[in-house]
């Protein structure tokens, strides 16, 4: 298998033509006739990320968010970003990214993160590609939605509005994705789960009556990954393809250069 091949069945699962303008997805470093026996997929490309890639032997790290993003000019060694790419580079390894792209696809971060909450009749509006609305098992309240999206995202949420609030509605946005809160409220949403929420949208969210759970960037977007992850072994099992695919273990803030 060639990280071009790769290249193809990720533009099916969430096709690079729907990224963002300002985004940077594809293959960012590597080459597309590149063999490739072993890939890793994490949410970001960490340096443990990278060596525990190289230790792996891989060949291609698929991540969710990119590097080189926003107008790099200079690739110093010393810096978190750049000591990335030296090992990268001297591995000779390659790396996609797949984020806003992602974000929106079917199956993709938004929908693994309303499954991961449990949640039924999960559906995206018209006007917004990365919000998703859905019903809860069961109507709970506020305080134990907070309990039960910390148990099922392994997260420490922070919640703000009424803890005895009567849920039953919750629309989901996953990463930095505070600005839906005025879709999900327009929606009919009684709380909103999210990555983060600046302070300002956490203040208009309160005043239109939304719960709101701020859970954590990672903990919202790992769910994705994951599913990506497997339905990557899935296709490779059913294709035969001549590949092994692992999914990192290590925790997302554990990456101090030295």
């Amino acid at each position: 298998m060639t990280v071009a091949q790769v290249l193809e069945w990720l533009d099916h699962q969430a096709p690079f033509a729907t990224q963002e303008a300002f985004d940077n997805v594809g293959l960012l470093l590597g080459d597309p006739q590149a063999t490739v026996a072993r890939v890793l997929f994490a949410v970001d490309a960490t340096l443990p990320v990278v060596l525990e890639a190289a230790a792996w032997e891989a060949d291609l790290i698929i991540t969710h968010h990119p590097l080189l993003f926003g107008g790099v000019k200079q690739i110093r060694y010393d810096t978190p970003e750049g000591a990335v790419l030296a090992q990268l580079i001297g591995e000779r390894m390659n790396l996609i990214a797949a984020h806003t792209n992602l974000d929106s696809a079917p199956g993709g971060i938004g929908d693994s993160l309303a499954l991961a909450l449990g949640l039924t009749a999960i559906h995206r509006t018209e006007a917004d590609p990365y919000l998703r609305l859905g019903t809860l098992p069961q109507p709970m309240n506020a305080a134990a939605l907070l309990a039960h999206t910390n148990q099922c995202l392994s997260a420490h949420a922070r919640l703000y509005g009424d803890a005895s609030t009567p849920l039953h509605h919750v629309a989901v946005g996953a990463g930095a994705y505070g600005e839906g809160y005025a879709m999900a409220a327009q929606a009919g949403a009684q709380a909103y789960v999210v990555g983060e929420i600046k302070h300002h949208e956490l203040l208009a969210a309160q005043a239109l009556g939304l719960v709101v759970l701020e859970t954590g960037h990672h903990e919202t977007e790992a769910p994705g990954i994951t599913a990506l992850y497997h339905r990557f072994q899935s296709d490779a099992q059913a294709a035969a393809w001549p590949v092994t695919a692992h999914l990192t273990a290590i925790p997302p803030y554990q990456c101090t250069i030295g």
